[in-house]
C-alpha cells in the first residue's frame, strides 16, 4: 500500500479551525514535515498522559496551519507484511478479528492501523478524521483499526461515526513497554475497528466529502464483536 498524495478536491469544503485554514499533509521518515509531526504527537502525549510513545510509522498525516505548524497528527501503518502495535491487545491477528466482525473474510492488505492520534483540541481531531476518511479510498483501505480513549470515542460519536470495540487495551499485554505510557491507561482505551464506506457515506451526507463511487457496500454486520 503506497500512501497517496492528499488531494484536497476530495473535500467539499475547506478544513477550518476557528477561522484558520488547515492543510492536510502526508510524510514519510526523512521527508520534510515528518520530524515536526512526530515531535508534535510526542509533546501532546507527554502533556496529556505523561507518555513517551515511540513513533516509527511509515507515514504520518498532519493537519498544518498556515505557518506550517502541526495542529493534529495521526500515524498510518498498513497491516500487510508487519505485526501491528495494537495486535498485542488481541487474541487473534487483526484480519481474523475484523473478519469475525464483518461476517465475511477481510484480507490483511485492506487494513490500516491509525495510531499516535494527537490534536490541539477536539475540533482539530475531528478535522483530522474527516481528512483521513477522504484519503482512505485512494489507499485501497476497507477497514481501519485504532486504540481510542473515551475522549476519542466521543469525538467519533460527534461526527456520527460508529466504530466497534474489538477488545480493551490491556497494558498487561504489552511486552515490557507499559512504563512508557504514563497514565494513558486510566482513560479507558479500547481497540476499535471501523468499516470505512459507511463512515465515508456519513461524512458525504454531512457535506464534508464528495461521494466515492464504487467504494464498496456501505452496509456491514456489526453484531459480531470480538
Amino acid at each position: 500500500m503506497t500512501p497517496a498524495v492528499f488531494d484536497p478536491v476530495c473535500l467539499r469544503r475547506p478544513l477550518m479551525l476557528q477561522g484558520v485554514p488547515l492543510e492536510a499533509r502526508l510524510c514519510r521518515p526523512g521527508e520534510p514535515g515528518y520530524h515536526d509531526a512526530a515531535a508534535f504527537a510526542r509533546r501532546r502525549y507527554r502533556a496529556s498522559y505523561g507518555a513517551r510513545p515511540r513513533i516509527t510509522a511509515p507515514t504520518l498525516m498532519a493537519l498544518n496551519d498556515p505557518f506550517g505548524q502541526p495542529r493534529a497528527v495521526a500515524a498510518l501503518t498498513p497491516a500487510a507484511g508487519r505485526r501491528l502495535f495494537l495486535e498485542q491487545y488481541l487474541d487473534t491477528p487483526l484480519e481474523e478479528a475484523v473478519s469475525a466482525l464483518a461476517g465475511t473474510p477481510v484480507a490483511r492488505h485492506r487494513l490500516l492501523e491509525v495510531a499516535s492520534l494527537a490534536a490541539d483540541g477536539s475540533g482539530a481531531g475531528r478535522l483530522l478524521f474527516i481528512a483521513l476518511t477522504a484519503l482512505l479510498p485512494s489507499l485501497g483501505v476497507d477497514w481501519i483499526a485504532f486504540t481510542a480513549t473515551v475522549q476519542v470515542r466521543n469525538m467519533f460519536a460527534r461526527l456520527g461515526l460508529a466504530p466497534v470495540c474489538l477488545a480493551p487495551a490491556d497494558p498487561a499485554r504489552l511486552r515490557g513497554d507499559a512504563g512508557r505510557w504514563g497514565d494513558y491507561y486510566r482513560h479507558d482505551p479500547r481497540v476499535m475497528a471501523g468499516y470505512v464506506p459507511p463512515g465515508h457515506h456519513v461524512l458525504s451526507r454531512a457535506g464534508w466529502l464528495h461521494p466515492a463511487p464504487g467504494y464498496g457496500d456501505p452496509e456491514v454486520r456489526h453484531d459480531v464483536v470480538a
